[in-house]
């Protein structure tokens, strides 16, 4: 996967620059960070991205799909949990780890022109996020995944590599709400804060 990734900036990077036109799509690669706001996780997740493209329906605004994921992985030390009915507990120590994967339709409205080196822009996605949780007790494991609605309002800007060129740095930062649920877990939505960057190309 990294290899990929590699590639894929290469090969954006070492385009042949073209004249300044107008943009039609984009297709971008981010790094994503994400930052848990409930109890089953708290540990920031630093394995996570996305894949997204654009089509500007108009100069400053543009349609399109955005697939993204994370992994969270966290060590919670030795204590007392309950099953669902409260009829039987167990105590011990436990590895918990849960993988996201939204998929969105995406819209942008974007401020300024595409000519500008700093172009800001807000969105929303809404789609559906898949989830997989696992608990590892000692040789045991508990695990379930579901399927949720999400929305990802966010905020960022494409910032260009130089006046001549058909690359962009992306950046953004927001917010991620789906309704997964597991009553094993307590887990009734997942959400977090999110920040990315990485790299796109324009035609």
């Amino acid at each position: 996967m990294k290899n990929i990734i590699i590639i894929f900036i290469v090969s954006i990077v070492i385009t042949i620059p073209a004249r300044a036109q107008k943009m039609h799509n984009l297709y971008g690669i981010s790094w994503e960070l994400a930052f848990p706001t409930g109890n089953f996780v708290k540990e920031t997740s630093f394995s996570g991205g996305k894949f997204e493209y654009r089509h500007f329906v108009k100069p400053n605004f543009s349609l399109g799909g955005t697939i993204s994921w994370n992994n969270y992985e966290e060590y919670v030390e030795k204590q007392t949990y309950e099953n669902a009915n409260q009829s039987a507990a167990v105590t011990t120590d436990n590895q918990r780890f849960i993988f996201n994967l939204p998929v969105t339709v995406d819209g942008f409205y974007y401020l300024g022109g595409s000519h500008q080196m700093f172009q800001p822009y807000v969105g929303i996605g809404i789609g559906a996020q898949y989830s997989a949780q696992e608990v590892y007790y000692n040789i045991y494991v508990t695990d379930d995944n579901n399927w949720g609605f999400v929305a990802r309002p966010q905020i960022g800007a494409l910032v260009k590599f130089s006046e001549m060129n058909n690359t962009r740095f992306l950046i953004g930062a927001g917010y991620n709400y789906s309704t997964n649920k597991n009553e094993s877990f307590r887990i009734d939505n997942f959400q977090n804060f999110w920040v990315s960057i990485g790299v796109s190309f324009v035609n």
